[in-house]
């Protein structure tokens, strides 16, 4: 074909083409694909003069679909370039070949990339591997070509060829970049918009393999461009009315779904600027539309089918998520009565209309309350005038009739854990009322209040069982929620709370088992809500606080106190501040002793306090003493802060840790109690911690005086005399401080050291009498027993006795006849015979007669 004497022997060059495809139908081996990329070449070059070429051109390059045959195991590595070669040269002639030739490129391509290749008879060669064909087709970037030929095929068949073999080709995502670099996105939207079935199928699918195997930023970007939303706009409503084969529903919810991923990807798809958006809501809404809008949808219907109902949940899905991205779209949906028509799924399942089955119309009901939770907030105005509080509160209260009166069917995520009961659409609707209580505004609250809100979620908690269920937990933890939320800044309300039992609710949730608190269930939440609405709700009304006081509620935080994670004793340690504003709550704390130990408050703050100085780093001595007089309190956190140059108009790192951690709210804490430790119960430990505590007001003022000093001295000002004379006063009066604070601690641990010695000395001299009593004892013990074994043992006894006796005796002379005897006659024995001893006296009549 080179030689000038041959090179226009055409018909001799098409034999020739034909026996080489004829010689090699069981594939091309590697050692020729050099060569087969040059004859490519030239007949590619000769077709469009010589149209002989095709027939011959487009068999060889179908042979090229067959895996290629080795003669040695190296013909891979070696003829690696080669083989991407003559696939970047198929790829050319897609460019300037035939319509034929393009198709044959397509399907060789496609089928020569399949994962697994047809065994064939080889006679005893190798074929290449599947893995490396695909390898060679990503790196060869025929993927590129395909594309850009794509929409200039005229021939219908072509174009589905190329388009199965881009298909094929998108589940690598080495394709897949080669596809997007052409505006591979940009083409396939183009083509759908004058495609028919079969392409229409090929396009979407292709699209699919982008998101998911391609870069997904990339993908979208691309998808969500103006041109390509407005193409796909267009593509989907012509979906929607036409849709009445199951392959068309589905070719629609596949579209719809892959909206829906664009707008949560893809915040500034313009939906709202093609149009999208309005469509969208026009086919929510139906049938609660305007007659015109009615009318522009035509025959559009909602059936019962699975396509129909997957397509109503996927445009809630997806208008939500716009809702909460593009504050413009909020506008859009609330003109087109988005928020009404989800209202109108908040009714009894009982009443539901006969546009859906029982089961769907959960699933709806409940992803509709989803959508609202997400969707109100932002749009407060139009819920309050679809009377959306009261719509809620009456789905409570027919969800708190008995389970008999609804049997739910749990299919939806939202009804995880509920089959049988109303508990899903009872979580909902908490979760929504929340969700309004959380924007804060009055009108919300007043309306909730006026429908009675309180006293409903209060007989809600009351008639709950006390299930370790994560749903009921759930519940229970947005009822007071929300109770805390309405009843926060009105004092009408609180008391109304304390009037309808709330308070022994609380106080029973707060004494709930501290170790299930990690069991993941939700129990921490619930508790975090309790207490919340303790502050919340009792807190500010005396009456109220009156209340929690009477049915020990000062007891149970300081018992839950005790025993709470630290990352809850600043919530609680709070709510003691405020509750110890009420006098009558001081008689409460004091009296509080722990179960177990049974140590006071104040015992109980100071170890709180050591707790916090640990983990804040704060050095201390031993015993706990101060580990110096300048800055006392200040820990390793707060010095990295202060080596920083704070801004004026932020907070200094001094007056920032006042908010950090609990020892100021500790030390508040002290102050309402008094300063006056009670002597009984507190340890010296205790005591040291105490004097810290008590100076911790004087101790952070002069840590401000310190950080004023230091970044004077950072930003290199000096202030005149007398006022460094004074700045110097004052920082030394705050170090003078610290060291009578240390003293004092000293002070304590020594006497605490003399009374340990005193309480040593005490309890060894206890040893040494005890050792005395022992040893007499013995030695009593031994008399007795020599006595009564040695007779002449005995009379020297018996000796003694009558001598101690006789020594013992007053002087007769003195007494007259009132002297008597004290010998018991005739005994043998060396001892009283008992503990009593009767003596006969002289009757005084008988005396007198004597003296007379």
């Amino acid at each position: 074909m080179k030689h000038r004497h041959s090179c226009n022997m055409i018909e001799r060059h098409v034999r020739a083409l034909n026996r080489i495809a004829q010689n090699n139908e069981k594939g091309f081996f590697l050692k020729d694909v050099p060569d087969l990329c040059q004859l490519l070449t030239l007949c590619t070059e000769r077709l469009h003069t010589s149209p002989e070429y095709e027939d011959p051109l487009c068999r060889i390059v179908e042979l090229c679909s067959l895996p290629f045959l080795k003669e040695k195991a190296s013909d891979e590595m070696t003829y690696t370039l080669a083989v991407i070669e003559l696939l970047r040269t198929l790829g050319a002639e897609m460019k300037v070949g035939t319509e034929p030739l393009r198709g044959a490129v397509a399907r060789s391509v496609a089928t020569f990339c399949t994962s697994e290749p047809e065994p064939l008879d080889t006679e005893g060669f190798q074929t290449t591997k599947a893995s490396f064909n695909v390898t060679l087709v990503e790196r060869s970037a025929v993927a590129k070509a395909m594309v850009e030929v794509s929409d200039c095929t005229k021939d219908r068949q072509v174009q589905l060829d190329i388009l199965h073999a881009l298909q094929q080709l998108s589940t690598a995502s080495a394709n897949c970049d080669h596809i997007l670099n052409v505006q591979g996105i940009h083409v396939i939207c183009n083509l759908l918009a004058h495609a028919d079935y079969e392409t229409t199928f090929a396009c979407i699918e292709i699209i699919w393999n982008l998101v998911d195997h391609g870069p997904k930023l990339k993908v979208m970007n691309q998808l969500s461009s103006l041109e390509c939303l407005s193409i796909l706009k267009r593509f989907l409503h012509g979906l929607m009315l036409r849709g009445n084969s199951q392959q068309t529903r589905q070719l629609r919810n596949d579209v719809l779904a892959m909206c829906s991923l664009m707008a949560s990807q893809c915040p500034g798809a313009p939906f709202v600027e093609t149009g999208f958006l309005a469509d969208l809501c026009l086919f929510l809404s139906h049938p609660d539309l305007s007659r015109g809008h009615m009318e522009a949808l035509g025959t559009f219907r909602y059936t019962r089918e699975a396509e129909d109902f997957e397509m109503k949940k996927t445009l809630m899905c997806t208008l939500t998520t716009l809702a909460t991205i593009d504050p413009a779209a909020v506008t859009i949906l609330s003109a087109h009565k988005v928020l009404r028509h989800l209202l109108s799924f908040v009714v009894q399942n009982d009443k539901a209309g006969p546009e859906w089955n029982e089961a769907q119309f959960e699933e709806l009901q409940l992803l509709a309350l989803s959508c609202l939770c997400l969707m109100a907030p932002l749009s407060t105005e139009e819920y309050m005038t679809c009377q959306g509080n009261t719509r809620i509160l009456l789905l409570v209260e027919w969800c708190m009739k008995p389970d008999g009166m609804f049997s739910g069917r749990g299919n939806s995520l939202h009804a995880t854990g509920t089959r049988g009961t109303q508990r899903a659409q009872l979580l909902n609707s908490l979760r929504l009322l929340l969700n309004m209580c959380n924007t804060e505004v009055e009108r919300v609250h007043q309306d909730l209040h006026e429908q009675g809100a309180i006293p409903i979620l209060i007989s809600l908690l009351k008639n709950l069982k006390d299930a370790n269920e994560p749903v009921v937990i759930e519940i229970e933890a947005n009822s007071l929620l929300i109770l805390s939320s309405l009843c926060e800044q009105d004092a009408h309300r609180k008391e109304l709370f304390g009037g309808y039992d709330g308070v022994p609710l609380l106080v029973q949730y707060l004494k709930r088992d501290i170790s299930q608190f990690l069991s993941g269930l939700g129990h921490h939440r619930l508790l975090l809500a309790a207490i919340d609405c303790v502050w919340c709700a009792v807190i500010g009304s005396s009456s109220v606080e009156d209340i929690f006081l009477e049915n020990g509620g000062a007891f149970v935080l300081l018992d839950f106190l005790k025993v709470c994670p630290s990352s809850m004793q600043n919530l609680v340690l709070g709510v003691l501040v405020d509750l110890c504003e009420n006098p009558k709550t001081i008689p409460f704390v004091v009296s509080w002793r722990a179960h177990g130990d049974d140590s006071s408050a104040w015992s109980l703050l100071a170890q709180l306090w050591r707790a916090e100085e640990e983990e804040l780093g704060v050095p201390r001595g031993p015993e706990h003493t101060l580990a110096g007089t300048v800055q006392p309190l200040v820990g390793s956190q707060q010095n990295e802060c202060c080596s920083e140059i704070t801004s004026t108009r932020k907070p200094s790192p001094a007056v920032l840790d006042v908010v950090a951690n609990i020892r100021a709210k500790i030390y508040a804490i002290y102050c309402k109690l008094g300063f006056q430790l009670p002597d009984d119960k507190v340890s010296t430990e205790d005591k040291i911690t105490f004097c810290i505590i008590q100076s911790y007001l004087d101790f952070k003022s002069g840590e401000v005086w310190y950080e004023v000093a230091g970044e004077l001295a950072q930003e290199g000002l000096r202030p005149v005399t007398p006022d460094q004379e004074c700045l110097q006063d004052i920082l030394h009066m705050y170090e003078k401080k610290a060291e009578e604070v240390l003293k004092h601690q000293h002070e304590l641990i020594d006497k605490q050291k003399d009374m340990d010695i005193a309480e040593e000395k005490a309890y060894y001299n206890k040893i040494i009498q005890l050792q005395q009593q022992h040893e007499k004892s013995q030695k009593d013990k031994e008399g007795y027993i020599t006595r009564t074994s040695n007779y002449s043992s005995l009379k020297e006894a018996k000796l003694r006795q009558l001598t101690a006796i006789d020594s013992s005796r007053i002087s007769g002379a003195n007494l007259g006849d009132r002297l008597h005897t004290t010998d018991i006659q005739n005994i043998n024995v060396t001892a009283f015979c008992g503990r009593n001893l009767s003596v006969s006296t002289i009757p005084p009549l008988k005396m007198v007669e004597k003296l007379s």
